[in-house]
């Protein structure tokens, strides 16, 4: 376990842990060679016996070093270090931002105003274009990864789950990623996405900026995400401007056509709502009919085309394929079957479920959260990877299996991190299930995931992933 005065690749060195997330922790630390403050993102040792969990790690690293803008958070270093006692950790070097992030802004206001709110958009949409002109897709935007420097100044942060279409990533076509609170529709059907998937993404943080609330609000993390496809947003509050209203409404059409095409459309719409200026070009509500595979061009995945395991997240499907409007119903069983495996099979790898303790059941949340994974069984339940669960505060599984439906779960002990859970069989959710806690950590060897957070958001809902303790640091999905 890394501690104060560790050092990292012979030059960083660890001054103080800030945040502790589902997959590591980040430091406050100093650059020893250029005597300048840092921010480390160190990822938990037992992870990296986790196939791709490096690779993903190491890849979060070189995609983001090839942004440079003034609202996204710069990388500065990427390595693998020995730890005290034997063993490695991998860890990647960034800027380190005084400030906070928009999830504590919302938790200390409740809401903004328009014009404390639009020029915090405009700054993130710009970010998110660069990233999108270099082939970028975010996949996690979202209050808590909206860092504010002093005067407002807005630092896109968490490319941690982000795809590079230059590279392909790691991910692959049909894979669900993203927070279900802050998920888009085509996002929701697992269909390929661009960067409009995070202008939507966006659009969820101004509503939630102007309103206090987000617009969905689900504890069950596959309705969250079907509200995303299906349903219409209530109004803004009454003060909220006209403009202001308009440029909220388009961010989040379910129609792409009508959706901002790009980050700096949405930028410049945000300024012009600013400015009194209604948003131009006529479009529909919010919540105007989203059909897969037809606006995107790209298709819902076919039955029998979903998961792989909980390190693939999903298989690819031919977005060439559409997805039939005649068996619509059908189709959207298949999508919500999907999410659900994504949800509970893909928490622990792109952390789709993270924290797991708050309203929003996320679908991939950011950092500072527990992950969990599970394996699809018979229609009397899941069996429970136990693995993913090791060495965890036993009150944060917990939520978590209740989160996923179990009603009885029970902890065995008064220890602090999680030895066991039982059973880990097939399992209906009115099955009792078990966590047994210890005093101590069990065999490092076992893939553990670390203690995760007790972060909230703002109001409305809670919201773990967005911690405002991480700040000058791409946050980690668990």
């Amino acid at each position: 376990m890394m501690s104060p005065g560790n050092k990292l690749g012979g030059r960083y060195r660890l001054d103080e842990r800030i945040a502790t997330g589902g997959m590591g922790d980040v430091w406050r630390a100093t650059d020893e060679v250029l005597g300048r403050q840092v921010a480390a993102k160190v990822l938990l040792p037992s992870l990296l016996n986790e196939p791709g969990f490096v690779e993903r790690f190491r890849g979060e690293a070189r995609v983001v070093a090839t942004l440079t803008h003034p609202n996204i958070v710069r990388v500065y270093d990427y390595g693998e270090n020995p730890m005290p006692g034997g063993g490695q950790v991998a860890y990647l070097i960034m800027e380190f931002i005084e400030g906070e992030a928009l999830t504590a802004r919302l938790q200390q206001k409740g809401r903004l105003t328009v014009e404390e709110a639009l020029p915090i958009l405009a700054q993130a949409a710009e970010a998110l274009d660069a990233a999108h002109q270099h082939g970028i897709i975010h996949r996690d935007v979202k209050p808590g990864n909206l860092l504010l420097a002093p005067g407002d100044k807005v630092m896109l942060t968490d490319f941690g789950i982000a795809r590079s279409a230059l590279t392909g990533g790691l991910t692959q076509a049909g894979s669900v990623l993203g927070t279900a609170a802050y998920i888009s529709p085509e996002q929701a059907t697992g269909q390929n996405i661009t960067g409009q998937a995070d202008v939507y993404s966006l659009g969820i943080v101004a509503y939630q900026c102007l309103a206090g609330r987000r617009p969905y609000d689900s504890d069950n993390p596959v309705e969250l995400a079907m509200r995303h496809v299906n349903d219409t947003p209530a109004p803004l509050p009454p003060d909220v401007s006209e403009p202001a209203r308009q440029f909220v409404d388009r961010a989040l059409s379910k129609d792409l056509s009508a959706r901002f095409a790009t980050g700096q459309a949405m930028a410049d719409a945000a300024r012009a709502a600013l400015s009194g200026t209604t948003v131009p070009g006529g479009m529909p509500a919010a919540g105007g009919g989203y059909a897969p595979g037809v606006a995107s061009g790209s298709a819902v995945p076919p039955p029998g085309r979903g998961l792989d395991d909980r390190t693939s997240v999903g298989m690819p499907f031919d977005p060439a394929t559409p997805a039939p409007q005649q068996k619509r119903n059908r189709m959207m069983l298949f999508v919500a079957i999907a999410v659900l495996l994504v949800v509970v099979a893909a928490a622990g790898v792109y952390a789709l479920v993270s924290g797991n303790q708050g309203a929003d059941a996320n679908l991939a949340d950011g950092e500072e959260t527990t992950s969990q994974s599970a394996e699809e069984s018979a229609d009397t339940g899941m069996s429970i990877d136990v693995a993913t669960y090791l060495n965890q505060n036993p009150q944060q599984v917990k939520a978590e299996l209740e989160e996923l439906g179990y009603e009885t779960v029970t902890i065995d002990g008064t220890g602090m991190f999680v030895s066991d859970v039982t059973p880990n069989e097939p399992a209906g959710f009115e099955t009792p299930i078990t966590v047994h806690a210890s005093m101590t950590k069990v065999n490092p060897d076992d893939p553990g995931t670390g203690p995760g957070d007790d972060q909230s958001d703002g109001p409305g809902s809670s919201d773990p992933s967005d911690d405002s303790s991480c700040l000058g640091v791409l946050c980690i999905p668990e």
